[in-house]
């Protein structure tokens, strides 16, 4: 027990091994389910009260593995704190579920995105399944993209192409914040200091680049890819509302 909470295991994880490649297309098929079956899910009685359970999830997820690390004794000031993108967006989506607020969702949205994603795909876990950092990496990273896409497909939080603009200026400001921290405590918060070895042997050449260029051009990718699910959803809605509208207009007619 020790040892799960203190993230000290025997199964090691490989970047794009089959574990990781499992995760991947569990995650798109969990997108393509929550899709296909959002008028079931949207038919629901208690369709709102889901979005407490996730937000219980997630928060209970937070909560064990930063108790957990206390526990045992293995936080450390200069690694665990949340200040992570995929964390602080984690945080957001709890406020977010429990208190209902579209609003806000229009502009965290995209961090649900911007971070999880580039994650999910370069996965930096030394262990799986038998450390507590696995299953807190999968349930803040993969079951948040899911929770957001709930909130997108079932629950109709709209997502407007407008605020893209702040949220990539949020980003911007927060990267740079991060960034200027790392360089007076010299930490590595949000990878700008240096990426993790688990990339480099991958993709060598990128020891010669400053780890700020590929995060900002991921982070670009990852954002611009983020607004097409909540477009695909709006082109369908207004389909479905002109649709409608014809029908009805043809009902009076008749």
């Amino acid at each position: 027990m020790y040892n799960f909470f203190a993230n000290v295991g025997n199964i090691k994880f490989e970047m794009f091994g089959p574990v990781h490649i499992s995760l991947i297309a569990l995650l798109l098929i969990g997108i393509f389910l929550i899709y296909c079956y959002r008028e079931k899910l949207r038919s629901l009685k208690y369709k709102e009260n889901i979005r407490y359970i996730l937000g219980t999830i997630l928060l209970l997820n937070m909560i064990v593995y930063y108790v957990g690390m206390f526990a045992t004794n293995t936080f450390n000031i200069y690694e665990d704190l949340p200040l992570h993108l995929c964390f602080v967006t984690n945080f957001f989506m709890i406020y977010i579920l429990f208190k209902g607020d579209r609003k806000l969702y229009k502009i965290i949205y995209f961090f649900t995105f911007i971070g999880p994603l580039p994650a999910v795909v370069w996965t930096d876990l030394k262990y799986a399944f038998d450390t507590c950092e696995f299953w807190q990496f999968i349930i803040c990273h993969h079951f948040m993209i899911l929770t957001s896409i709930y909130l997108l497909v079932v629950l109709r939080y709209k997502v407007e192409a407008k605020k893209m603009i702040p949220a990539f200026l949020i980003g911007i400001t927060y990267v740079s914040i991060i960034t200027y921290g790392n360089s007076i405590f010299h930490t590595n918060y949000i990878m700008s200091t240096s990426l993790p070895d688990t990339i480099l042997k991958i993709y060598p050449f990128l020891r010669y680049i400053p780890p700020l260029i590929p995060l900002y051009f991921v982070g670009v990718l990852a954002f611009l890819a983020s607004y097409l699910p909540a477009y695909f959803i709006n082109k369908l809605d207004e389909k479905k509302e002109i649709n409608e509208n014809i029908l009805d207009v043809n009902h009076k007619v008749a």
